[in-house]
């Protein structure tokens, strides 16, 4: 399946309409609740699923979508599905303080070819097509306008290395600063963090608690696509459609 312009506008417009939709319960008083894994759930991630995932059948029945909120399961035969989570940070959504994203991935054996990241509250969209990651900001009338192509910036200085830690999992704050030989440190919740990365705002995200494959699909493709990468511990690329979709530990890095 290829991304051309006019689809990639449209999944773009899929993450903006759900975004709306999650501002509307974010500015209202709203209640959440514990899944069975402990996690919580808000009626912002339903109504979010519900919309991303009818918009996305409508696109191509065919091809299975895997969310966070929704199914999770794969046809045996299938090399090819959506990997969606529909509020990536729940938490910082209930602690209301912005750091929340919607997540819509592509995976194509086993690996992202596609990614939107759209921070409803900053209005800042991160999107990859034909091999490149770009930003905007949708406050514009046009955003393809005023789109701008992202890039990693690695950093040869040890001093300069920003370190990005998850603001609701960082644990041994200290002991990751001197393991990659940095004071600066840089907490920020949800995906946005592999979006900091491709943007030139941060350089390593080690994350050794775990992750689901929704979590990181779509800024998987979009630090790809910017120059950077995702391995596991053990310096393999990481890979979607595994058996429960739960991700091993892994270091994102410019």
């Amino acid at each position: 399946m290829k991304i051309s312009l006019n689809l990639s506008k449209i999944i773009n417009q899929i993450a903006i309409d759900a975004g709306r939709e999650i501002i509307k319960i974010y500015n209202k008083p709203f209640t959440a609740k514990m899944k069975k894994d402990r996690s919580p759930v808000t009626k912002a991630d339903l109504v979010a699923n519900k919309l991303i995932c009818a918009a996305l059948e409508n696109i191509n029945p065919k091809i299975q979508i895997i969310s966070e909120e929704g199914k999770k399961s794969l046809h045996s035969k299938t090399n090819i599905f959506w990997c969606v989570d529909p509020l990536d940070g729940t938490k910082e959504f209930i602690k209301k303080n912005g750091e929340f994203t919607v997540n819509i991935g592509l995976i194509k054996n086993g690996r992202p070819i596609h990614g939107v990241i759209y921070s409803p509250v900053k209005k800042e969209i991160f999107y990859t097509l034909n091999k490149c990651a770009y930003s905007a900001k949708i406050s514009s009338k046009n955003i393809y306008s005023k789109k701008k192509q992202i890039k990693v910036k690695p950093k040869n200085n040890l001093k300069d290395r920003v370190l990005l830690l998850s603001r609701s999992h960082a644990r041994n704050i200290e002991l990751s600063k001197k393991h990659f030989r940095t004071n600066k440190v840089k907490y920020s919740g949800s995906s946005i963090k592999f979006c900091y990365i491709a943007n030139g705002l941060g350089n390593i995200y080690p994350r050794l608690g775990p992750t689901m494959e929704w979590d990181t699909a779509a800024g998987h493709a979009i630090l790809n696509a910017a120059g950077g990468s995702i391995k596991t511990l053990d310096r393999k690329v990481l890979k979607y459609g595994k058996q429960g979709f739960k991700n091993p530990s892994f270091l994102a890095r410019s």
